[in-house]
């Protein structure tokens, strides 16, 4: 499974925003070209070639003895070989780095994300501890360390933690209502109040996630809210029986959809397995 994305946006803004105001040197140039590329090719989900591009630049900047891009670059390659489903290997990459760089907490939630993508939950928790001390209250990526903390906390079973940590990113995000950091609190707030038995909280919640989706195009989340859609729809079927099949079949149909659209190959056995155990692989017309 891909891990959800936090600090997508990172990416771009530290190639960019890293060039001096004065002409850069040639090769200084030439790297944060090669970053900004790679920046570029990640943000449109070509996460092959950007992992290419950032092994470039990294190389590049080790090369003119720049310590902050190199380091910036094996973060980006960090974060694109967890888009990749490589985990194994993000987490080997931020093992390698210095434990107090300048871009500690950075590591330390790519750290949480690599290993809660391998199911080691207790160590993830542990990660995100250590980084908790180290974000303060104005720490700008404070939102991505609580939605870290929902789901860490939802995949060790303490659904009402999660709903927490959710509501506090949502509260910090409050000024980004369209961003995707907030459509990222939304979806995590969603399973937390499906495992908390509240399908109507997590039916408002996903279609909050999808709305935003929707508005950046981002198909692997579109099809994940569409699949907490139909979670929630199903999870009402006690009260509903008939009409709630088929909405969530219609949910989970549309979430197969996008999945065999976008080649994503988990999301659609996911979606299959759904329609199968609701028997519902013919949806009625609407």
């Amino acid at each position: 499974m891909r891990v959800e994305w936090v600090l997508v946006a990172a990416i771009a803004a530290s190639a960019c925003g890293s060039a001096p105001k004065s002409v850069e040197p040639p090769r200084l140039k030439a790297a944060l070209e090669v970053e900004s590329d790679g920046a570029r090719r990640y943000q449109r989900g070509d996460f092959v070639l950007a992992e290419r591009r950032f092994e470039e630049a990294a190389r590049r900047f080790a090369g003119i003895d720049d310590e902050a891009g190199g380091l910036r670059n094996r973060l980006h390659l960090a974060r694109t070989r967890l888009a990749l489903g490589r985990a194994d290997a993000a987490l080997e990459l931020l093992g390698s780095l210095p434990a107090d760089s300048p871009r500690d907490i950075e590591a330390l939630l790519l750290k949480g994300q690599a290993l809660l993508a391998l199911g080691r939950v207790a160590e993830a928790g542990q990660a995100l501890a250590a980084a908790e001390p180290r974000c303060g209250k104005d720490c700008g990526q404070l939102p991505s360390l609580k939605i870290l903390l929902a789901r860490t906390a939802l995949a060790d079973g303490r659904a009402t933690a999660a709903r927490l940590h959710a509501d506090a990113a949502l509260e910090l995000l409050a000024n980004d209502e369209h961003g995707q950091e907030t459509a990222n609190a939304w979806r995590v707030l969603a399973a937390a109040r499906l495992a908390d038995l509240d399908p109507p909280g997590a039916l408002a919640a996903a279609k909050a996630a999808l709305a935003i989706d929707r508005r950046l195009a981002l198909p692997e989340k579109i099809a994940r809210d569409w699949l907490l859609i139909g979670d929630a729809h199903r999870g009402s079927l006690r009260d509903k029986a008939f009409g709630a099949a088929v909405e969530a079949s219609r949910a989970y149909q549309r979430g197969l959809d996008i999945a065999n659209a976008e080649g994503l190959s988990e999301i659609s056995l996911t979606a299959s397995l759904a329609l199968k155990a609701i028997g519902m692989q013919k949806i009625p017309a609407e």
